[in-house]
């Protein structure tokens, strides 16, 4: 009975550390929701257009990084896409829409790997700079007649994220994470693009035998 016992402990002891991730290369893909804030405040021959908001959006990226415990160095490209709900021109709601908002983002991201709260389940911390392409396509047909705006800059951006690991082997993980986008204020647009991301994200890791 106690060597039965012993085992299992030590089946179940060889299992967790062999999902604990020390030092190594890794790549990933992510995806998940995005809240939009308003982005849009600027003229247009004479009439302004203000106030957008967009329905759910949504977000992917992919990423390769390099774990140096407890810290995580990585490059992310991603890409979010929301759907235009509606927007105003000289504070007149618009009617008969259609339009976007989207960005591209490329960042370099350091993370903070804490210690596991549970076996294999790690909470994180992050931050990010780089830059990104945002853009803004506005369509309404009344009741001002049929107005077509489009608006895009490159601006410098960054991002702050918190979330969890779950390190459920040696070459996988998977991760939940809040994600917070800003950027500057691009010019054609007049307000700062910002986006509340909830992402799913899983990791591959290159180096298996690094692993415990």
């Amino acid at each position: 009975m106690r060597t039965a016992f012993f085992s299992i402990a030590l089946l179940a002891s060889s299992a967790t550390i062999a999902a604990t991730p020390i030092d190594g290369w890794y790549a990933g893909v992510s995806g998940g929701y995005t809240y939009t804030p308003d982005n849009i405040s600027v003229s247009y021959y004479g009439l302004r257009l203000t106030d957008a908001s967009y329905d759910s959006g949504y977000n992917a990226g992919i990423n390769l990084g390099y774990k140096s415990n407890p810290l995580r160095y990585e490059a992310e490209v991603t890409y979010i896409n929301a759907d235009l709900k509606k927007f105003y021109i000289n504070k007149v709601r618009q009617h008969g829409i259609d339009g976007n908002t989207y960005a591209t983002l490329g960042m370099a991201k350091v993370y903070y790997d804490f210690p596991d709260i549970v076996p294999c389940l790690q909470p994180f911390i992050g931050a990010g700079l780089g830059y990104g392409w945002v853009k803004t396509d506005f369509l309404s047909k009344r009741p001002f007649g049929l107005l077509h705006y489009t608006g895009s800059n490159g601006v410098f951006a960054y991002e702050g994220t918190a979330g969890l690991s779950f390190n459920f082997s040696e070459s996988y993980s998977l991760s939940l994470a809040y994600r917070y986008v800003g950027t500057q204020r691009p010019d054609n647009l007049g307000k700062v693009f910002q986006a509340n991301m909830a992402t799913v994200g899983v990791v591959y890791r290159f180096d298996e035998g690094l692993y415990k």
